[in-house]
């Protein structure tokens, strides 16, 4: 909803690259100290490397403008960084173990698990220091930030006014000039497919293509070769037994009487008294619990159903409502329990056990993975070793390791449809092309691709750039040249009707469609050019006309045939609109003071990030 509004608006989680205290997906380490390889940008005293960008960018396809934005994220977390740092920001200790224990992905029912944590920084490689080093430097970030989050005066005047800009619709049709409509018309000789060919030369070279033979070493791989006996199974999940019991769902139905937060003493033990006195019905006949639920519970999304809420987990709900749940028998009703809704009188419907098969399953995949960490980087450590002394092929190490030669169709230097989804991958991109492989004829280093995954290239065929004749490519520059001029007599002729509409002269041969009614927040199949020129008609000229060239070289002539005021916006639209703005605002604020801090702080960027 408000589809409009919120596509002109910068997050902060853009601006900032997406910092947030969540971890779950951690990937990003802290910024290296010591490293031989010229730095991308320096600010301050930080200096950030390409091993830096590769590390936030990890497993994504990402070319010299995703990198380079990338990069511009970077320095403007370094940016907050050193005026954190300047005004003595820091975690504390005991803020840093607040932070770590309150993430969920160390937690075992609720609370923080050593035994979680350990598996988690083994799982990615990653020691104490460096994860905690990182979540200090995300609160000092978030820290910065708060100022920009908090406190956004939108005033009612504004959001009354971009409620009716977002509630207006307009009836609109169209009709289209195509420029294959024009082809015909378009007249092309040799001299022009040869002039046109000349002037762009290099547009149509041959790029350069490499032909790849390759190994692939995982972790996952790693894993399924591990073995784990029924002992170590068995040990597993005596010792996992209270986590796994999290899995074990319960379905519970409740009577719920609500309790403002701020409610007094007196009003509170009014409302328990009338649930315990609810409770005593329902002692005396339990058979009336839906129908009592359905009358008195004040929780609109389960009332109707007699109260019930379908099956959970442990966790999922609060605290003193999920610990009644799973201490309690099916069929039995608890005692009144208080939480922060107010209070609740709760029967277990069902239990559904985990499956002990699946259980087993798993436990026997994660001792399997616990065992392969190791063996992993052993192995990693024997293939950059073995790869390098045997730097003519890749079969002495595949033989070694219990692995696989795999080989790959043509890799195009700068083509993104590539066969093999790891060469998506721009560092072994690089690899595959660089002077090691194609002049040296060498094995390339082994290319960390991330999740774990190591792959070494070795180039069996390479074809350098070269140029196409034209013979080659006459067929596509024909067809450039007919779209590229089909497009010009499009928009003349599209420009042309739409001054005789204007002036009242009737046009022939117009076949209009109906667009329907497009709003601001629901353009239907308009674009923004397109809802731009629609909505640029003033509202006391209509019916009236406009058109606009579409990026694919169309011109679009539309007839705006009416237009309906808005309805008056809803309490939850209202709302809406009123957060988006608010938002908008923090933005332009965070914007002005990261603009602020760049002049405040020197920033070199050394060089320019390669795709």
């Amino acid at each position: 909803m408000f589809d409009f509004v919120h596509n002109n608006k910068l997050a902060l989680q853009v601006i900032l690259g997406a910092v947030a205290l969540t971890f779950v997906g951690f990937g990003v380490g802290s910024y290296s100290t010591a490293v031989d390889d010229p730095f991308l940008a320096k600010v301050d005293k930080a200096k950030i490397y390409k091993q830096d960008l590769d590390r936030v960018l990890e497993g994504e396809v990402a070319d010299a403008a995703t990198r380079q934005a990338a990069l511009e994220n970077l320095i403007r977390q370094e940016l907050l960084l050193a005026e954190g740092r300047r005004e003595g920001l820091t975690a504390t200790p005991e803020a840093l173990r607040r932070a770590i224990a309150g993430l969920a992905v160390l937690q075992e029912n609720g609370k923080f698990s050593e035994a979680r944590y350990r598996e988690f920084l083994a799982s990615r490689n990653l020691t104490s220091q460096a994860f905690e080093g990182q979540i200090a430097r995300d609160m000092l970030l978030k820290e910065q930030l708060l100022p920009f989050l908090d406190g956004q005066f939108v005033s009612k005047t504004q959001v009354e006014q971009v409620a009716r800009l977002m509630g207006e619709t307009r009836a609109v049709k169209m009709a289209l000039f195509r420029p294959e409509a024009f082809a015909a018309e378009v007249r092309l000789d040799d001299a022009a497919l040869k002039a046109y060919y000349d002037a762009n030369r290099k547009r149509f070279n041959a790029p350069e293509a490499v032909r790849l033979e390759y190994l692939v070493l995982s972790q996952d791989a790693v894993a399924a070769r591990q073995t784990v006996s029924d002992a170590e199974v068995d040990k597993y999940l005596r010792e996992r037994a209270a986590a796994d019991s999290s899995k074990e769902e319960r379905r519970a139905a409740h009577i719920l009487l609500t309790v403002a937060p701020d409610a007094k003493p007196a009003d509170k033990a009014k409302v328990k008294a009338e649930a315990e006195a609810l409770l005593k019905t329902l002692r005396a006949d339990p058979a009336k619990f839906a129908e009592l639920a359905k009358a008195r519970s004040q929780d609109p999304g389960s009332a109707a159903n007699g109260g019930d809420l379908g099956f959970f987990t442990r966790g999922m709900m609060v605290k003193p409502f999920d610990d009644a749940v799973f201490r309690m028998q099916p069929g039995q009703i608890s005692d009144v329990v208080e939480t922060e809704f107010g209070y609740h009188i709760i029967r277990l419907e069902a239990v559904k056990s985990a499956d002990p098969a699946v259980a087993r399953a798993e436990a026997v995949e994660r001792l399997k993975r616990q065992k392969a960490g190791a063996a992993f980087r052993v192995d990693a450590d024997r293939l950059s070793d073995l790869v390098y002394q045997h730097g003519a092929s890749l079969k002495p190490a595949a033989d070694a390791l219990g692995l696989k030669v795999e080989t790959a169709d043509w890799l195009v230097k700068g083509d993104k449809n590539v066969a093999v989804p790891l060469f998506a991958h721009p560092k072994l991109v690089e690899a595959a092309f660089s002077d090691e492989v194609l002049k040296k004829k060498q094995n390339s280093e082994p290319v960390d691709v991330g999740n774990n995954t190591i792959v070494v290239v070795r180039a069996v065929e390479h074809r350098p750039e070269r140029a196409q004749p034209l013979a080659e490519v006459r067929d596509a520059i024909r067809a450039e040249l007919v779209a590229r001029e089909g497009a010009k007599l499009a928009e003349a002729r599209g420009k042309a009707a739409l001054a005789d509409l204007k002036a009242g002269k009737p046009v022939a041969g117009l076949a209009w469609t109906d667009a329907g009614e497009v709003s601001r927040r629901a353009p239907g199949a308009l674009g923004v050019a397109e809802l731009r020129a629609v909505f640029s008609v003033p509202a006391k000229s209509v019916p009236a006309y406009t058109g606009v060239k579409r990026p694919n070289g169309e011109f679009a002539l539309f007839n705006v045939a009416s237009v309906r005021a808005p309805q008056p916006a809803s309490a939850d639209e209202s709302a809406q609109i009123a957060a988006l703005l608010a938002e908008v605002s923090a933005n332009a604020q965070a914007t002005s003071y990261l603009n602020l801090l760049r002049e405040k702080y020197k920033v070199t960027v050394n060089q320019q990030p390669a795709e």
